[in-house]
């Protein structure tokens, strides 16, 4: 065997390809090859050689859906036999639809009117409801029809128990307050069990009522325009629409940035906004008179909100508001500088007061044909005691005092900057006490001034201003001496003997007419020779003596207006006794000396003064005699 016999093919190879003896490297043979037709298709077409044929896929579908159909087929049969089962059977499902609740009642009432509401509760389940309560929510204003006053928020009524089928009434009693045309919503909630079961179920019901009428009706009266820090007033009449009493009815005013409260013809119960007029049966009818002052710039317009009401949870406001309204002021620059001045703003009863009406024009142009009314009004007004200056005439039909161009000539032309005055006298009543007690007595002044105006912004103009002048209480005070008259017995010769002590009784009354006083008070010093016996009645009242100064002291603090008139006077005794000297023989002594009474009156805020007569050894007693006042020796 030859070594090339002996070599591997790999061997064979490496060597052939290494070598560069071409004749190592073997010739390559090929067979020849013959060609052959073959029916071979040229594309895919459209019958898929690989995957899953259609007619397997279509066969696994229909499969499916064959037995979704069959599925929900049956599922279709089985709830129409559990339903036929459930109705037919007597098996019923507590649904609150099948729970009707009807309400009979009005859709509107008048306040302060008691409502009725009939509800009808009707059971369309197929089972009884046990344990059923009727809760009702009550709107605000509703008030107890069997218990007076009493507002009523919520209540629960129970049923007991409703039968399958059947229909249960019950009616709702409540009297109903609100303001007019306010939608008041009733709440009816039913909760009830069904046997067998723990649960709670529940069902409601809301019924809407209008209110129709107020059972107050409130009228306000006051000026649409005014100039800033004008005083003006604002007047409200309260009157009762209302089938029953309204008990401890409420006025409130909400007032404006820039308004001062100054006066009223009520005395408020909080703050200056709060006034009490007290029960009002139908057709009763209350007058507020609010005086103030309102201040802000040209073009500025003010609201005021005004309500009326009961009062139930406090005893300074209300819960419920029966009536509002809101007015509005429009504050106007002054095209005259118009002012009202008096010799005294607080005057007494029959004094006459002075009233001077002063303008000026302030505008740029010249003003014609002006005017000035003067209304005067006032609870001791004098109408018969009006004087008028500068032609002014009186018309007393309406109580206005009128100047124009007719009767004063500087109302005939007006040029910028010019002024002038006109002026008016009146006078209150003498006696402000009988046949009844006037209370506050007032006059006011309402000026109101218009011209026609020249120039481009010509037209008619006019300005305003109102002035109250107060007539202050009269208060006066007696001093009296008694010797067997009064709460103390007393000691020593009458007539009184030099050098021999005599005792007496001193009286002080105080009176007061037509304002509550404050701070009052009553002062007087012993004259030497006279002692302090430490005695007074009553002995509530507060009567002090000061050894120093001598001086006795009663401190009275406030006093009703038409004490000693309406109400029994303010009095007080006390004890005092006298040594005459030799040197007041044949005279009468003085046990006391001028006393002095000052207090302050509450509605004018002026300070009163009044001095009562020294009190003498002349007794008022009815068995007095002459000369049982003088000293003998």
């Amino acid at each position: 065997m030859t070594p090339e016999s002996d070599e591997s093919s790999i061997e064979r190879l490496k060597r052939t390809l290494y070598s560069r003896n071409e004749n190592l490297v073997p010739k390559e043979k090929r067979t020849p090859v013959s060609p052959r037709d073959s029916d071979v298709p040229t594309n895919w077409g459209d019958k898929p050689e690989f995957g899953i044929s259609p007619e397997v896929t279509m066969k696994k579908n229909n499969s499916f859906f064959n037995r979704f159909l069959l599925g929900s087929l049956v599922f279709f049969l089985l709830s129409i036999g559990i339903a036929s089962y459930i109705f037919f059977g007597g098996v019923n499902t507590i649904s609150s639809n099948n729970l009707t609740v009807d309400i009979v009642a009005p859709t509107s009432i008048s306040s302060g009117e008691e409502l009725s509401v009939g509800l009808s509760i009707v059971n369309g389940n197929r089972t009884d409801l046990e344990d059923v309560s009727l809760f009702v929510t009550y709107p605000e204003g509703a008030q107890s029809v069997t218990e007076e006053d009493k507002p009523i928020v919520h209540d629960e009524i129970k049923l007991g128990t409703i039968a399958k089928g059947a229909t249960m009434e019950h009616v709702i009693r409540t009297i109903l307050f609100g303001e007019k045309d306010v939608v008041k919503s009733f709440n009816f909630r039913i909760e009830y069990r069904v046997k067998g079961s723990n649960a709670t179920f529940s069902k409601e019901k809301i019924y809407d009522v209008i209110i129709g009428s107020s059972p107050i009706l409130l009228e306000v009266k006051y000026p649409k325009e005014v100039n800033s820090n004008q005083e003006i007033t604002i007047s409200l009449e309260i009157t009762s629409n209302s089938s029953v009493p309204i008990k401890d009815a409420l006025v409130k005013i909400e007032y404006p940035y820039g308004f001062t409260y100054k006066s009223s013809s009520i005395k408020p119960i909080r703050d200056n906004y709060v006034w009490s007029i007290g029960d009002l049966k139908n057709g009763d009818k209350k007058t507020i008179d609010v005086v103030g002052t309102l201040l802000g710039q040209n073009l500025e317009d003010r609201s005021f909100r005004i309500s009326a009401g009961t009062k139930t949870g406090s005893v300074y406001d209300f819960d419920t508001t029966l009536v509002s309204s809101t007015i509005t002021m429009g504050i106007r620059k002054s095209f005259f500088d118009l002012a009202v001045s008096t010799n005294n703003s607080v005057s007494g009863p029959g004094d006459s007061i002075l009233a001077l009406i002063k303008w000026q024009n302030t505008l740029p142009d010249k003003v014609f044909d002006s005017r000035i009314e003067a209304v005067v009004s006032g609870n001791v007004f004098d109408r018969s005691r009006v004087f008028v200056g500068e032609g002014g005439f009186y018309r007393s039909v309406d109580d206005t005092i009128l100047w124009d161009k007719n009767t004063t000539d500087s109302l005939i032309e007006m040029s910028p900057g010019e002024s002038g005055q006109v002026s008016l006298t009146l006078n209150s009543f003498y006696n402000l006490v009988q046949p009844k007690l006037i209370k506050n007595p007032y006059i006011t002044v309402r000026v109101n001034m218009t011209g026609e105006r020249s120039g481009r912004d010509g037209g008619t103009i006019s300005s305003a201003e109102n002035v109250t002048f107060k007539i202050s209480s009269v208060m006066n005070l007696s001093t009296k001496t008694f010797r067997g008259v009064g709460p103390f017995a007393n000691i020593g010769p009458i007539p009184p003997k030099a050098d021999k002590e005599s005792t007496y009784t001193v009286n002080w009354l105080l009176t007061n007419t037509t304002s509550d006083l404050k701070d009052a008070v009553v002062r007087a010093e012993l004259p030497p020779g006279v002692s302090w016996k430490g005695e007074f009645s009553p002995s509530t009242e507060k009567v002090t003596y000061n050894p120093s100064t001598r001086v006795v002291s009663w401190d009275i603090g406030n006093v009703s207006a038409g004490t000693g008139f309406i109400y029994s006077p303010k009095q007080v005794y006390f004890k005092v006794g006298i040594i005459p000297s030799i040197n007041q023989v044949n005279q009468a002594p003085v046990l006391v000396s001028n006393s002095d009474a000052s207090a302050t009156d509450t509605y004018s805020e002026k300070q009163l003064k009044v001095s009562g007569l020294p009190a003498t050894t002349k007794f008022s007693d009815p068995s007095f005699s002459g000369g049982q006042d003088q000293v003998v020796n």
